[in-house]
């Protein structure tokens, strides 16, 4: 593995799937089931108590502060590496906005609370993140479709190839409202992924043998270019993967027709979450690669040792290729 090779050393989740990384696994192990989050305890997640966020932060929040845990990672240490964030909304803090238009309409804007206005912003999310957990790093907020959280994850990708950062935490949160849901299909739920992500060489500089790396990624109108460009990316010997986790809406084959690709729908396995599922669905498969897990359930034959995921919707698509660092 070359010092430039970016890998991943810590999981966070929010999800319908579960609460963290040992969630996963376990969800691996008997099945997976979906359920609705409901209301966190923040003090399980953070070291200081908040007067007010977002449901759609507070998820953000918790799984950030799970993912670093995972990663063993303590970023307030001043002997910490300058830690930098990239994440992906589709909607934003939708219930904050809503409830701030509400106060507007009723009771002009002089009346309305200017703490729910700045909890309203689609990056304030972002900017809570780099207070509560002390990110000096590089900082990108996506809004966009719903495979921004993926183009959120290629962001820190490049931050960490290109050598401008040696640490990125990376993830996806969306929440739903009455006035928001009816824009999906199905019940969607509230959720949100983390990952950390780091150079190779700085993860075994600090103790960490990561097992899981972050081959490639692609992004591109139609989730068959995608997938395409991320298998290019990769500079990979095999032209497909042992488990394709795609949307739907991408519409894409398993590369090469090949008997060894096993594809599912990556909507149905995790729940529709808006950007937050293709993350979920990436820290499934990290979780699968890492812990040699086979998800029998899913239909695969072996535990897989290479990963596609990819999300797609007509705005564009995203994927990212993940693989097992050899033992």
């Amino acid at each position: 593995m070359t010092g430039g090779s970016v890998v991943i050393s810590g999981l966070g989740v929010i999800s319908p799937v579960g609460l963290g990384a040992d969630a996963l696994a376990a969800a691996l192990d008997r099945g997976i089931s979906l359920a609705p989050v409901g209301k966190l305890r923040l003090e399980d997640y953070l070291r200081s108590a908040k007067t007010y966020l977002d449901p759609n932060s507070s998820n953000a929040l918790a799984a950030s502060s799970l993912a670093l845990k995972d990663a063993h990672l303590v970023v307030a240490d001043d002997l910490a590496p300058a830690v930098g964030v990239s994440f992906g909304t589709r909607l934003g803090n939708v219930v904050t906005t809503e409830t701030y238009l509400k106060m507007v309409r009723e009771q002009g804007v002089k009346l309305a609370s200017p703490l729910l206005f700045i909890h309203s912003y689609p990056n304030a999310t972002v900017g809570l993140l780099a207070i509560e957990f002390g990110l000096k790093g590089t900082s990108f907020n996506f809004n966009s479709g719903r495979f921004c959280g993926l183009q959120a994850l290629i962001q820190a990708f490049d931050e960490l190839r290109s050598g401008k950062m040696s640490v990125m935490l990376a993830g996806a949160s969306d929440t739903y409202t009455e006035v928001t849901r009816p824009c999906l299909a199905g019940a969607p739920f509230a959720a949100a992924a983390t990952l950390v992500l780091e150079r190779a060489e700085d993860g075994y500089r600090r103790g960490v043998r990561p097992a899981v790396e972050v081959a490639g990624a692609g992004l591109a109108a139609a989730g068959d270019d995608a997938l395409s460009r991320a298998l290019a990316d990769a500079a990979a010997g095999w032209p497909q993967v042992d488990w394709l986790l795609a949307d739907p809406a991408a519409d894409v084959a398993a590369p090469g027709a090949s008997a060894r690709t096993h594809a599912t729908d990556l909507c149905g396995t995790v729940g529709e979450s808006g950007a937050a599922t293709a993350l979920v669905g990436l820290a499934l498969a990290a979780a699968a690669l890492r812990e040699s897990k086979l998800p029998a359930k899913l239909g695969l034959a072996s535990p897989p040792r290479s990963v596609a995921v990819v999300s797609a919707d007509e705005s564009g698509a995203a994927a990212v290729i993940l693989r097992k660092i050899s033992d």
